[in-house]
């Protein structure tokens, strides 16, 4: 039922091809597997999706279109799952990461923490240059940490993606296989 729902939200290779500011890509996004709802590749989806979330500035869907093509991963999934790093969890993933990374190599250096950021159009300008600004002053800590958060990501999403959809379609099979013999009687 929800495959159903979102096999019609998707769009069909044949639109793609058609599409007017897509034309220039189009033999390379209307291979159908990019768009087909299939375990694996929804999961590989999840994966790159979970692993280029991580990346700092506005280039994560980007980022997660172009590694999605070539591994025959779904588009939508890997776009979508991106959205899971925002202003609000940002920075706490980084903290996180920087406290792996400070686990693994035994770096002793404290957490610097962001800058404050101002709630206008300016400190949102200025916002870009300060974080990246707090990511450098973190080092090789915070990449090594980095490495490790997206290498468990991508695999607990890989995994978790494959076990829930087993776990809907056994239950959908158990559904229906009821529902026939409900029938029968």
């Amino acid at each position: 039922m929800i495959r159903r729902r979102l096999r019609k939200a998707f769009p069909s290779p044949e639109s793609i091809r058609g599409h007017r500011w897509l034309q220039w890509c189009a033999p390379l996004i209307s291979h159908p597997r990019l768009w087909h709802l299939h375990r694996r590749a929804v999961a590989l989806g999840v994966a790159i999706g979970l692993v280029t979330g991580l990346i700092p500035g506005p280039v994560q869907m980007l980022a997660a279109a172009i590694i999605a093509i070539p591994l025959r991963a779904n588009i939508p999934a890997a776009l979508f799952t991106t959205l899971y790093t925002n202003p609000f969890t940002f920075v706490p993933l980084y903290i996180l990461a920087y406290n792996i990374g400070r686990l693994v190599t035994g770096d002793g250096a404290p957490l610097v923490m962001p800058p404050d950021l101002a709630w206008n159009w300016e400190g949102l300008r200025d916002a870009f240059p300060g974080i990246l600004a707090w990511i450098a002053s973190m080092g090789d800590t915070l990449f090594v940490g980095l490495a490790i958060q997206c290498t468990a990501f991508a695999l607990g999403g890989y995994a978790l993606t494959m076990l829930a959809w087993r776990v809907i379609v056994t239950r959908a099979w158990r559904t229906r296989r009821e529902r026939r013999a409900r029938a029968r009687l």
